[in-house]
């Protein structure tokens, strides 16, 4: 990696960071808010949702225009398309907060905003991905997807606590401080951010394009949907989990998730930020260790009975998931061509989305059946797929 990448990558980590710090302090800003302004539980869930479904049909579209157009004009639409979502956003709350509105026009309103995130604010990760697999060889290929999804993670992190303490001075500050980031952020990517040469410009000759099912990346997909989909359970249904098994109170179970989840999160930066970039292990490795990681934190979890145990357990799913979802996006990177990369990256992001939309639902019911039903489902697809990452010729000749 040369020193103008290196140079490249920091410049664009601390860009990704702030959409990842916006992104958390929304979602623990916007549910108080919208139940201040009369909005259920259901109709906040049904806000992300739709936005999810917008992500997942228009992110194949942002990656394959990054092929053609060049990667950073890709990322600066993204970019800007959250923050005008977040300015939205945040106006029809206020809005609604001082009687402009009623919480029957608010709740579409609301609905709209958060759609110009997923159809517009899409563009951003399957850009900053290609540009990461353009400037990167197969061996340094999985370390730079890391610090993509690392910057995502730290922002992810930092988010709550800043959201905190923006909110002394309003509940809607911290979602106009996320605009603002994203503006600045927009602008640093505009004058330093280097470009890759669009393939308009090189003559390319058009290609067929890309599809979810072709075969050379379809087992990637596959691990992509099924890991999104267990996060996603995982992360529905753990404060349940903490308060059911250990016999909590509110208080104490809102105590215990935000560790759990603080350690989950920090397991995974350590994956990404130290393990990764420290040691350079190859993309079949990182999936096959990922996942056999994963596997025995949710051992930990269904058999455990102590928080010190399901603490362990959250450990190594965060080291787990630190290093597959790295992994599978450099071996799908790996898998294409040099002029796929755009594409490729916004299939994997859409597919990803899929998984996070069925996976509470799936977690939800089955925990209405079991607390330990969803641990134990999460786990039995842990071996499942530890198994077929050893098995499948596709992922066994992965360059490394």
């Amino acid at each position: 990696m040369t020193g103008e990448t290196r140079r490249a990558f920091r410049l664009l980590f601390p860009c990704l960071v702030s959409t990842g710090m916006g992104q958390a302090m929304l979602f623990a800003i916007l549910p108080p808010a919208a139940r201040e302004i009369g909005l259920s539980s259901m109709q906040v869930s049904t806000i992300f949702v739709v936005s999810a479904v917008f992500w997942a049909f228009t992110s194949p579209g942002w990656g394959r225009l990054s092929d053609r157009v060049g990667r950073r004009r890709v990322i600066l639409i993204g970019l800007l398309g959250y923050g005008l979502s977040m300015i939205l956003l945040a106006g029809v709350i206020g809005a609604t907060l001082e009687g402009a509105l009623t919480a029957a026009v608010a709740w579409p309103a609301m609905i709209a905003a958060r759609c110009v995130f997923g159809a517009i604010g899409s563009a951003s990760p399957p850009a900053a991905q290609a540009f990461v697999a353009d400037r990167t060889g197969p061996e340094d290929r999985a370390a730079g997807v890391a610090l993509i999804n690392a910057a995502f993670g730290v922002g992810q992190t930092l988010g709550p606590a800043v959201g905190a303490a923006l909110a002394i001075f309003g509940l809607l500050a911290p979602i106009y401080f996320s605009a603002f980031l994203s503006v600045i952020s927009a602008l640093v990517i505009y004058f330093w951010l280097p470009d890759s040469e669009p393939r308009a410009a090189r003559g390319d000759l058009p290609r067929a394009k890309l599809a979810f099912l072709d075969r050379r990346i379809r087992p990637f997909f596959l691990l992509q949907i099924f890991m999104q989909a267990v996060r996603a359970v995982t992360m529905i249904t753990l404060a349940f989990f903490l308060q059911d098994q250990l016999n909590l109170s509110s208080e104490e179970t809102g105590q215990a998730a935000g560790i759990g989840f603080m350690v989950l999160a920090l397991a995974g930066l350590v994956s990404q930020l130290i393990l990764v970039q420290r040691f350079r292990p190859a993309p079949a490795r990182m999936i096959r260790g990922g996942l056999g990681s994963a596997a025995i934190g949710f051992g930990l979890l269904w058999a455990g009975t102590t928080f010190w145990v399901y603490l362990g357990g959250l450990a190594f799913l965060g080291l787990g998931l630190g290093l597959v979802r790295p992994g599978n996006a450099a071996a799908s990177s790996l898998a294409v061509s040099a002029d796929e990369q755009g594409a490729v990256a916004g299939l994997l992001n859409a597919v990803g989305v899929t998984g996070n939309i069925i996976g509470p639902l799936l977690g939800g019911y089955l925990y209405t059946l079991s607390p330990s039903g969803p641990i134990f489902l999460n786990l039995c697809l842990m071996v499942v797929g530890s198994l077929y990452a050893w098995i499948h010729p596709r992922i066994r000749e992965i360059p490394r």
